[in-house]
């Protein structure tokens, strides 16, 4: 086993070579991780850092459990998989959001989407997506590398902080509100702008992850490792096996 020291993780072998396996992950990818995992234990605008923490477990546990929740899970099985004592003040329905979107994005509908929303709240779930986004992105990285499980940092003492949001409006190509103007761009895009700090979080992280969202319209961009074409294979074939119509 071989550390890696800005990842903090423990690379295994490869068991068919006697050197230790050398792998390498750029420096702004782990920085961007470390941020990202902090933002998971940090207060947002409409979830404490207890509870966005808290959120962030569930939606881990459920993508890596051997025996998945369904996705019609009730709120009894939901209490039992997370543990009453870890609920906390979160609303069990944000937990069973939580674990439906990490493990079973696809089978979400608007139907679904609308009931949860008046449990928790529109822009609370807009939130939660960015929470289930962050966790799946950072915890799916070091699964598919073969790293320990992501293991959160405790949470701070953040309330929520429950700042006014920007002037929202129903868009024609998202379920959710986002701010005005509506509609000017791609639906990922606007999709959690009507959250500020929460589309800060998730977009500082595809910056680092994707392409800089600046660079989007650039179909040359670079890091100097996979050209763009290279990079849009990769994330097609992503989607195709999460059937996500990206």
């Amino acid at each position: 086993m071989v550390r890696d020291l800005r990842l903090g993780v423990r690379i295994p072998r490869d068991s068919l070579q006697s050197s230790v396996l050398e792998m390498s992950v750029r420096t702004d990818l782990a920085e961007a991780h470390r941020v990202a995992r902090l933002s998971l234990a940090s207060g947002g605008n409409w979830w404490s850092a207890r509870s966005r923490r808290a959120l962030a477990i569930t939606a881990i546990r459920a993508m890596w459990v051997t025996d998945p929740l369904p996705p019609w899970a009730s709120d009894d099985a939901i209490v039992e998989f997370v543990g009453a004592a870890s609920l906390g003040d979160v609303p069990i329905a944000a937990h069973r959001a939580a674990a439906r979107m990490a493990r079973h994005a696809a089978s979400l509908d608007r139907t679904w989407y609308e009931r949860i929303r008046n449990e928790i709240g529109a822009l609370a779930y807009v939130e939660l997506v960015a929470i289930v986004c962050i966790a799946a992105a950072t915890s799916s990285l070091r699964h598919s590398l073969g790293f320990d499980p992501l293991e959160l940092p405790p949470a701070n003492d953040d309330d929520a902080s429950l700042i006014d949001s920007p002037e929202i409006a129903d868009a024609r190509l998202n379920w959710v509100p986002v701010a005005t103007p509506v509609d000017e761009v791609a639906a990922v895009v606007q999709a959690l702008s009507a959250v500020p700090s929460a589309n800060s979080d998730l977009w500082r992280l595809a910056d680092a992850q994707y392409i800089p969202d600046a660079e989007m319209v650039d179909p040359l961009w670079t890091r100097g490792t996979l050209t763009r074409v290279e990079m849009e294979l990769v994330a097609t074939e992503v989607s195709w096996a999460r059937e996500c119509h990206y």
